[in-house]
């Protein structure tokens, strides 16, 4: 009987050792990691974190500081900032100099006309019945952290998600196999013809449910610790936010169909869902052949303009978002592990203080209208050259000047943008203007001057390059504009978690440019065409 129970007691412990070693096991990360996500958050702010660190939860943002490695001191090295052209100098680790998307948009002086970064008409939008022109990634200049994935392992899988299409496009890249992003007037996931022929049947099939139906059939008012409407106090008053808001997004959707999501945190939602469908059917992180997920959260972004970041629905958006966090890596954790996924999250433009939140504390600011500044430059000119379409237009707070009229008249080119320059300089509000020959004939090493010089595109840029004084912002004249964002800073959050890495707090400086680089040396693969960003050092243990 003795012997029975010790027999029994022995096999009792092999199995519950035996549970534990393949519990042990499956937490030892693999030799690279399976699944690369690269988050990317719009408009989010390095001091939301610490600002409304009480009103978040413990596995979202507070788990990737706590358990992961946070760079506090992240940075773009370039000035000009937008959606597109943050997204391509993430993921190519090269500035726009180099990537060439300077801009969502720029001129075409040959033909004299303005040139979007993401159309192509070659192509064809895929899922949704269209007459908008095409569009794909052959304007980004520099290869992408996947491209250069799939160059040297073809089987990786690259997919990128995002609510808007430059994000979901410049972030995946040239050979992705897949690139979704949401249209405006249909809510539907879609792609361009430039990755597949025809839009997969799992993403079909998520269409089908129609989610943004669902999202928008809602009222949005704050968060109240139980995802209760109705409350509208109870969280935000801790932290001196006593504002209501009440927003009918039925009633949204009829003025903005549904870009209206967007300006919500249920965009958010809503790009997470897509973002674990295409995890599943695209059976990511399955295999040893490292894959790639890019995934962009873009609802901090909408409503900025006219929203100070720190407004009850911005700080609501924020809370909202960390439950969502919270959510994507625990999913992660059950349907991969981990301890195999290499995870960073950072942001692109930084949200600016609105002139409000400046005047409420006595902070000089002002409103630069480009419109007067280029009639009066136009005037100008006609009076130095004789009358003239001197000006072909401004765009991303740059003056292009129309060169085959300057040409036939047997101006000089130079000449015309000094005194462009000079002119300009004169405006309140204006910090900077350069004209774009002394970036060409300049290497400037430091200060302001090279990081406009980082944002220039000899082929693509303007003639002459403004910036305006801290706190200042343009007049927008209407909503599509495409006005650049920036600060004299840039500085954004950047956290790393799963796989190998270590928990820690790096201090030193670092740049967007060097995210890229870094996974390139965990993947023992090539860095991108044109990346000057260097490895982070300390990252993983």
């Amino acid at each position: 009987m003795i012997k029975r129970i010790g027999f029994l007691f022995l096999i009792i412990l092999i199995f519950t050792t035996t549970i534990s070693f393949g519990q042990n096991r499956r937490k030892i990360p693999s030799e690279k990691p399976k699944l690369i996500v690269g988050i990317v958050v719009d408009h989010l702010r390095s001091d939301y974190f610490f600002r409304y660190s009480n009103l978040l939860g413990d596995g979202g943002f507070k788990r990737l500081m706590k358990k992961g490695a946070y760079c506090q001191n992240t940075r773009f090295s370039y000035l000009y900032s937008q959606t597109g052209t943050d997204h391509a100098s993430i993921f190519t680790g090269t500035p726009p100099a180099y990537h060439g998307i300077i801009s969502d948009a720029w001129y075409n002086r040959i033909l004299g006309t303005k040139s979007f970064a993401k159309t192509d008409e070659k192509e064809s939008l895929l899922g949704v019945d269209s007459t908008e022109v095409g569009v794909s990634p052959r304007k980004l200049l520099a290869t992408t952290l996947g491209d250069e994935m799939k160059l040297f392992n073809p089987q990786s899988r690259v997919i990128g998600v995002s609510l808007n299409c430059e994000s979901a496009m410049f972030s995946a890249g040239h050979a992705a196999d897949g690139v979704y992003w949401m249209d405006d007037l249909s809510g539907k996931f879609i792609s361009s013809s430039y990755y597949q022929d025809t839009l997969y049947n799992w993403v079909r099939e998520f269409n089908e449910k129609k989610f943004a139906d669902f999202y928008l059939n809602r009222i949005w008012t704050p968060y109240d610790g139980e995802n209760k409407p109705g409350i509208s106090d109870k969280i935000l008053g801790k932290v001196g936010l006593n504002t209501s808001f009440y927003y009918d997004l039925n009633k949204e959707k009829k003025k903005l169909s549904y870009k209206a999501i967007k300006g919500t945190p249920f965009g958010n939602m809503l790009a997470k869902d897509f973002a674990i469908s295409a995890i599943i059917n695209e059976n990511l992180g399955k295999d040893d052949d490292t894959d790639l997920l890019t995934l962009n959260f873009s609802c901090l972004d909408f409503r900025q303009r006219e929203l100070s970041p720190f407004s009850p629905e911005m700080v609501d958006n924020f809370i909202r978002l960390d439950q969502e966090i919270e959510h994507f890596l625990n999913f992660l954790d059950e349907q991969i592990g981990l301890e195999n996924v290499l995870i960073f999250l950072t942001a692109d433009q930084s949200s600016n203080y609105t002139p409000e939140d400046l005047a409420a504390q006595n902070v000089p600011f002002g409103y630069f209208s480009m419109y007067n500044a280029i009639a009066l430059l136009k005037s100008y000119l006609n009076i130095l050259y004789g009358q003239g379409d001197w000006i072909l237009g401004y765009d991303l707070q740059q003056v292009y000047l129309n060169h085959q009229l300057i040409e036939d008249s047997k101006l000089n080119i130079p000449e015309m943008q000094v005194k462009a320059s000079e002119f300009l300089i004169q405006f309140a509000g204006v910090a900077n203007t350069v004209p774009s020959s002394s970036l060409v004939n300049s290497n400037y090493s430091h200060g302001i001057l090279k990081k406009i010089q980082r944002s220039f595109n000899q082929k693509r840029s303007g003639d002459v390059l403004i910036t305006l004084q801290p706190g200042w912002r343009h007049k927008v004249k209407d909503e599509n504009d495409l006005i650049a964002q920036y600060s004299y800073t840039n500085q954004v959050p950047l956290f790393w978690y799963g796989w190998k890495i270590k928990h820690s707090t790096i201090t030193k400086k670092i740049f967007v440019e060097d995210i890229v680089p870094s996974i390139s040396n965990f993947l023992n693969i090539s860095t991108p065409a044109g990346c000057d960003g260097n490895p982070i050092e300390d990252l993983v243990r």
